[in-house]
Formats: C-alpha cells, structure tokens, sequence
C-alpha cells in the first residue's frame, strides 16, 4: 500500500558496516521509500556514517547520558525518538524492537500502527554479559538485581506496544511468549533485510590488491564482530591450520577483526563494506563459526556473490537453505575442517552450492522483505488492525 508516511527508529546512522545493528532498519527504509512511501529514520549519531539512501529523511536524535552503557540508555532512546515522531504517521517501526515505550499515542483502532523486529531476547542478552563479567561485593551485586529489573520492565514495555513483531526464528518467539506472555498472534515470520554490498571487484582485481595467486585456493571468513571470540575466529583458525597442508598456496582472508600472523593467513580489521566485497570476490569459500546466537548477515553476502557458505549447526537461517549451505557435523574445529576440505577439493560442488546461495540470499533482499512487511501489516477485512 504506497503513498504510507513511516517513522523508523534505528539504533545508529547508515552505517558502513554490514554488521552494524542499524543495517537492516535502514535497508527496509530505503526499500520502503523506494515503494513510494515518505520515510523518515529516527536514529542516535554517531561519529562515522555512510551516505543516507535516496528518498529517505535522516532524524538524529540526541538522549542524556546519564549512565553511559546502563539498560537506561536505550531506553532513552525510545523515550526521545517518540517525541520526535509525525503527529500523522501511519506505521512506525523499530530495529529492533529494544527497550521501553514510545509512548505513541493513538486511538484503539487508529493508526500509527507499531511495528518492530525482534532478533532475541534482550534479557538473556543482559544475563549473558553479566555471567561473564565477575561482581565483587554487595553493591556490585545489588545493582545488577536492579538492572536486571529495568531491563524486563523495558523490555515488556516495548513489546506490549507494538501491534506486529517481526522475528527471524521461530524460537525467538516462543521465547518471548514464555517469559512476557505475547501473544502469539501478534509474531510473524520475516528474514532480516541486508543491503547488497557495492560492486565487487573481479576475482583478478581482488587477488592482485590482496596479493594472492590467482591459481591457489582461497577461504574468507567474515567476522560478525570486532571481537574474535565471539566471531568464532579460532575456530575458523584451526580448521584452516588442520586443512592447510593438503591445498598448497591455500589462503585464509580474515575480514573485520584482526587475525594472527599465521603462515597463509591474511587479516583485514577493516568493517566497510568495500573491504568485505573484495574479501568475498578473491574467494572460493566462506566459513562462518560465530559463537553468539544470532544471524549472520555475511553469510547472505558471501551467499549473493556466490561463494559457498559453510555454517555450523546452530547457525540461524531464517529461510531454508535449500543446497544453498554446507553444514558441519559440530562446532568442532575437526568436524568444520572436514567440510572446508571436501569444498575446496572438489570445484563442481563449489559452483553447484554456490548457485543454490544465490537462490538463497534472494529472500533477504530489501525489496522482496519490503514487500512482506507491507502485507504482514495491512489490516484484514473488518479490523482496524
């Protein structure tokens, strides 16, 4: 239904990236706009951006920081982007779904209509950070019963708001049933939006700026993170140090974290996208073996250019891969060398996997997830929603 005026509200500026949190939001926003619809993204600043997509408003919002990194912060962000919202909007959305209220005022059945994507829970998230950060004391502890409290409350307070909430697996949505009662009609399935990368460059171009051969073999492994742990990198590491001595020349291109200077390993700390397009253009195979849950928008990427993905088993594909994946047996290092090994010695596979991906990565293109969005929300005969 073109012609709708949209507020979004994303966690950053267009972001260069791919990783980024506020990729997505600003993919559907420019897919929206591309639609015809008047959209507006309503976003914290930050120091570096990318450029704003065609037809769509950039709205940076400024929050107080009254306690840089604490649960409040995002909830800030809630609270100053609702001020700054059209009176007349028709839908409004969020990604992701975050902390706290808008407080969006509206009738019953009138618009705007909320919508937001959930990636997870944010209360697990919060847990998790905590297991892992040691507390000392009784003060220590007693402020972390307490953030632990405003995270559930703001947690519950954003997803009550919203009329539709847009998940990318099935069990983030059972999860937020069981711990804040959502409604399960109010959950609809919707892979995540990921912009293509600029135009890569040919394989020969690649090579020659990464100095690699053009007749040796080469693995790219996009990092989801800055961090190598929770990217999984030594996992990626000591797959390719176990397959290294039977693909002579054989190369492994770390992209976006720093790697170790391990014999045939080349790092590239760099997160713009021109770095990961030329990281994917020089490459045969793409390994993903993240720790943190979650999506990998690299692997979309890696797929769309057609280099075959390999995934571990918990890896989250919001769509069946259909051919389009390898998938090692376990998260071991042994059991993901295995898999690297069979793909990199046999070429046809890597052309048949790697036109199943791009058949794949077709359900995350902006547009086609664009158009979802739109029948997902449009009301159904005799509803005001």
């Amino acid at each position: 239904m073109p012609g709708r005026t949209v507020d979004v509200v994303a966690v950053g500026p267009p972001p260069r990236d791919p990783y980024d949190p506020a990729a997505s939001a600003w993919s559907v926003a420019a897919a929206l706009a591309a639609r015809g619809d008047d959209v507006r993204v309503l976003h914290l600043k930050a120091s570096e951006a990318a450029a704003v997509p065609p037809g769509v408003v950039s709205v940076p919002v400024e929050i107080p920081l009254r306690r840089p990194g604490g649960p409040g912060e995002r909830a800030e962000l809630a609270v100053a982007a609702g001020r700054q919202l059209r009176k007349k909007v028709d839908l409004v959305l969020r990604d992701p779904v975050g902390l706290g209220s808008l407080g969006v005022p509206r009738t019953r059945r009138g618009p705007p209509l909320v919508a937001a994507f959930a990636r997870g829970m944010e209360l697990r998230t919060f847990e998790g950070e905590r297991t892992v950060r040691p507390t000392s004391g009784l003060v220590d502890r007693l402020d972390t019963w307490l953030d632990r409290r405003a995270v559930r409350r703001l947690e519950r307070a954003a997803l009550q708001e919203a009329d539709r909430l847009f998940v990318d697996a099935p069990e983030v949505g059972q999860a937020l049933a069981q711990e804040y009662g959502v409604a399960e009609r109010k959950f609809v399935p919707l892979p995540p939006a990921v912009a293509s990368l600029p135009a890569l460059p040919t394989r020969a171009a690649a090579r020659g700026d990464l100095r690699i051969p053009l007749d040796v073999l080469v693995v790219v492994a996009p990092t989801a993170f800055e961090e190598p742990t929770p990217s999984g990198l030594d996992r990626v590491l000591e797959a390719f140090r176990r397959v290294r001595p039977f693909f002579p020349g054989v190369r492994l291109v770390v992209s976006g974290t720093a790697a170790p200077t391990d014999p045939g390993v080349i790092s590239l700390p760099d997160r713009r996208s021109e770095t990961l397009a030329d990281a994917l253009a020089s490459a045969d195979v793409a390994v993903f073996a993240r720790r943190a849950v979650g999506f990998d928008p690299g692997l979309v990427l890696a797929a769309r250019a057609a280099v075959p993905p390999i995934i571990l088993p918990d890896a989250r594909l919001p769509v069946p891969a259909a051919g389009g994946v390898r998938v090692a047996a376990s998260d071991d290092a042994g059991d993901l060398a295995s898999v690297l090994a069979e793909l990199l010695a046999d070429p046809a596979a890597q052309k048949e996997v790697g036109r199943a991906a791009t058949r794949f990565a077709e359900a995350f293109l902006p547009d086609r997830v664009a158009a979802a969005l739109s029948a997902a929300i449009a009301p159904s005969p005799g509803s005001g929603r």
